[in-house]
């Protein structure tokens, strides 16, 4: 995995690229004072063009031509560029319209086939195909539905949706786990690294929780299952209506003095502060007139001064160029608070009918363009591109075929082959977003054009299309946003789907079932009878009902059941059920992969749970294909998530987890922790049980393994509580688990403090220094412990006061133990594992004074054990002296 670009997309501020979603408008979510007008200065010092014109940023203009020394300014994402430079705008537009014709011939197939799939899993499985208009229809879908068309009607249409089911298997089984990844640092030996690695985690974390992970799984199985090509769009979102708002500060600059202005006599050099001027009133009033009265030839010669004021020592006038200003500052100052929306990561997922991408390319990096069509309320588009808002109207699509993609989207999202005209499709627009790569800009002949695009978008060019109305584009690199994946490996883009050969087998099952069916009420025999016996005049006059009588004559010496006959019903043919039977069994499981061990069905060679387990693994290395493909698209795009989250984020984000104590604690990701570089890779063990019905499975045999070191394990303090958890006992008690539980947050807090060290006077005795319970000895200036500082020197650690002849030092910590109540042991042992795992070595390096402070806490319950088993020694009686009885 390649680490972060050094190219930023952002544009703006965070919550900007909303527009791209239809949801947000870019004016609203930018900060007062903020501009993307550029200044010609500026703007000329950081890049230009053959034409005069420099970008800068998201991609503001300016012309430098003349008198035009106004910035531009073309919003934050080039709004106004359909204004400022129609011939770019212009360009853009038929470069994309270029790039899709290269490839109609196999969209247009592409389009049939996942069409139809779409179709089959929603149970329209009778479509047929019409060349002419290149569309799905229905049998006798113009005919009216009355009862009187019914009997023209096909008699049976039966669909046995075993396509669904085999589909809804795989679906299940993809998405009942989510894959394991590991964020690595790109670099062993880099702090930095290694502390991105670790903050990565908590933001894949943060990301999986709010886009709901197993319902994008659950999508991204449905994709695969039915059109067999699917994208992950990675971005940042700003949007109060669906992620909430919060009150954010406005801040104002304001200027604060470091001391006082003094006014400096020109003549005697003497300071007065202007505030005694300000005070005493001078320059109105009877102080005003006094001084001049007493030196009327010092006032309105020279410079006037602000005010009559004059030097209290000698009397001299004060005038403007005489006050010395205080060196000053400039703070902020909170002037209001304003009504921002949150933002968020989000993850969303296109198929084969919305994504388009180039029919030839095998790899993504080959792709010279990605485009994303959708179908959006005009509401919806007018409100988040107000610029545009005029023209989007009933705007048309770009194209035929982008007409024939709207349609085909359209039906399946009505659930019918073809769609039904309505208001409520009038004002559904197409919308397109397209991303093209810098090197796709070669493809136009104007040289000066195709300047003035790359220096606006250098890092690739992101253009969205309402119909035939520019919306908005920015400078934006696909590989940052974007990742595409295909189920089965082949050659270009339009590639099969899992579900793909399940499709004809269908087909063919619906046939048999619709001739069996047919078999069975047509081949109901006739009743023939003898008009002799059945008198058919009185029959027809008779009413139908239960226990009826109807008239009847057997011939003579014959019985009455003599009279009738009824020929043999027809029957199926054996070999055409066995062949139902195949199609629906051995021959559909072989095609997709799906054996009756991954869903549970039926295995009559197999009888027992070993077996099946078996069974089921050789099942899954099938699918371990497709598998393996979706672990690690999925990495790829939580990485795309934390990129986009270092990016975005204006500042650190708090995160609520549930802890290994059972408790909810908040966990804070710091941005200045994912600086550095990282990669990503999902978990290599394909075995790895992660289903609760596998995990304890694997307990269970653990459970009777006979091993010492096994058994060690499962008794472990550490692993009870995943053990209960796996077993489904949560209301079990296990010993001890309150006691770990109530450690585990008292380190949380120890690790917010440092130790308390208190200083002993010297004793004569080295055995009067013992310390009392709840603290640790130290002595030697290399030892001392100081409560805040910032490190803690280890030969404390081993250095006791009964060898040191130097004055001794209580180590008490932050938390104190209570030797009655506490349950010393569990709590020692707990602080002993958390001293060596790796939440604990980070806290050693990264905070010391915390991992004192847990380190005097984990002595003073081994001091109070310790004290504890002395009292409970037996007291020796002392021995007689000699000559006494």
């Amino acid at each position: 995995m390649d680490r972060y670009h050094t190219a930023e997309s952002w544009t703006g501020v965070p919550g900007a690229i909303a527009p791209a979603d239809g949801n947000a408008v870019a004016q609203a979510l930018r900060p007062e004072g903020v501009s993307s007008a550029i200044s010609p200065a500026l703007a000329g010092r950081k890049s230009g063009t053959s034409e005069g014109v420099s970008y800068r940023g998201n991609g503001a203009g300016q012309q430098d031509a003349g008198a035009a020394d106004a910035p531009v300014d073309l919003g934050p994402n080039n709004e106004r560029l359909d204004e400022v430079k129609p011939e770019l705008v212009n360009a853009l537009r038929e470069l994309v319209r270029q790039y899709r014709q290269e490839g109609v011939v196999a969209r247009r197939h592409e389009i049939r086939r996942i069409r139809q799939a779409r179709l089959f899993w929603q149970g329209l499985q009778y479509a047929w195909w019409n060349p002419n208009d290149m569309n799905w229809h229905l049998p006798y879908e113009n005919r009216s539905s009355d009862d009187r068309a019914l009997e023209e009607m096909p008699r049976y249409q039966f669909v046995t949706n075993f396509y669904q089911g085999f589909g809804l298997s795989f679906v299940a089984l993809l998405s009942s786990d989510v894959p394991s990844v590991r964020f690595y640092p790109q670099s062993s030996q880099s702090l930095q690294d290694i502390a991105a690695a670790r903050a990565a985690s908590d933001v894949a974390q943060l990301v999986e929780q709010n886009n709901h992970v197993e319902q994008l799984l659950t999508s991204v199985g449905y994709f695969l299952w039915t059109d067999g090509k699917l994208g992950a769009y990675v971005r940042y979102v700003a949007d109060g209506q669906r992620f909430g708002f919060h009150e954010e500060n406005v801040l104002e600059a304001l200027e604060i003095p470091l001391g006082e202005d003094v006014y400096v006599c020109p003549e005697c050099r003497k300071e007065t502060g202007k505030s005694k001027f300000e005070n005493e009133n001078w320059g109105d009033g009877e102080g005003a007139s006094e001084i001049g009265a007493q030196h009327p030839d010092r006032i309105g010669t020279g410079t006037a001064p602000l005010q009559a004021t004059n030097c209290p020592g000698c009397g001299a006038a004060l005038r403007e160029e005489n006050l010395r200003k205080a060196e000053r500052v400039t703070v902020p100052r909170i002037a209001g608070s304003r009504r921002m929306p949150n933002g968020q990561e989000v993850i969303s997922i296109a198929g084969g009918l919305e994504l388009n991408t180039p029919v030839w390319a095998n790899e993504m990096h080959e792709y010279p363009y990605l485009q994303w069509q959708a179908e959006v309320h005009r509401a919806k588009l007018k409100a988040a591109y107000p610029v545009a808002a005029n023209k989007i109207e009933s705007a048309p699509s770009q194209g035929s075929e982008d007409v024939y993609a709207r349609v085909s989207r359209l039906s399946v999202e009505q659930g019918l082959p073809s769609i039904h005209p309505g208001d409520a499709l009038m004002n559904l627009i197409t919308f397109d977003r397209t991303w093209l790569r810098p090197w796709a800009f070669y493809a136009i002949e104007d040289e000066g054009v195709r300047n003035e695009l790359l220096a606006m978008f250098p890092d690739g060019c992101y253009v969205a299309f309402a119909g035939d109305v520019y919306c908005e584009s920015r400078s934006e690199s696909m590989d940052d946003h974007w990742r595409v994946l295909h189920a089965l490996p082949g050659d270009g883009q339009n590639r099969p789907s899992v579900g793909d050969s399940l499709v004809q087998v269908q087909e063919r099952y619906n046939v048999l079932s619709n001739m069996q069916a047919e078999t069975y009420e047509y081949g109901i025999p006739p009743i023939y009878a003898d008009p002799q016996v059945l008198d058919f005049d009185a029959l027809a006059n008779q009413v139908a009902e239960p226990a009826a009588h109807f008239p009847a004559r057997a011939r003579p010496g014959q019985p009455l059941a003599a009279g009738f006959f009824q020929p043999a019903p027809a029957q199926v043919p054996p070999d055409m059920i066995r062949h139902q039977q195949d199609l629906i069994g051995p021959v559909a499981q072989f095609l997709t992969g799906m054996f009756p061990a991954i869903f549970g069905g039926n295995m009559e060679d197999v009888k027992t749970a070993s077996g099946y387990a078996m069974a089921r693994d050789q099942a899954m290395g099938r699918l371990g294909m497709v598998w393996r493909r979706t672990k690690q698209f999925y990495a790829d795009v939580l990485l795309l998530a934390v990129d986009s989250f270092r990016k975005n984020r204006p500042e650190d984000v708090e995160i609520p987890l549930l802890g290994p104590d059972g408790v909810l604690d908040a966990r804070s990701i710091r941005t200045a922790d994912l600086k550095g570089n990282i990669c990503v890779h999902p978990e290599a063990d394909e075995t790895f049980p992660r289903l609760k019905s596998q995990q304890r499975g694997v307990l269970q045999q653990l459970f009777g393994i006979n091993d010492p070191v096994i058994q060690r394990a499962l008794t472990e303090p550490a692993n009870l509580g995943y053990i209960k958890n796996v077993l489904g006992l949560s209301e079990m008690v296990i010993p001890g688990e309150d006691s770990r539980n109530k450690q585990l947050r008292e380190i949380q807090q120890l690790l917010a403090s440092a130790p308390i060290v208190v200083s002993l006077p010297a004793a004569p005795h080295p055995s009067s220094a013992i310390p009392p319970v709840g603290a640790t000895a130290a002595a030697g200036p290399s030892q001392s412990v100081r409560m805040g500082d910032a490190s803690i020197e280890a030969g404390s650690e081993h250095q006791s006061p009964v060898t040191s002849q130097q004055s001794p030092t209580l180590v008490l910590p932050s938390v104190p133990v209570d030797q009655l109540l506490d349950d010393h042991s569990v709590e020692f042992e707990e602080c002993k594992r958390w001293a060596n795992s790796e939440a604990g070595q980070s806290a050693h390096m990264s905070n010391p004074a915390g991992f004192a402070n847990v380190r005097a806490h984990a002595e003073a319950h081994l001091r109070a054990m310790s004290q504890a088993a002395l009292a409970q020694m037996p007291t020796q009686p002392q021995p007689l002296a000699k000559g006494k009885s």
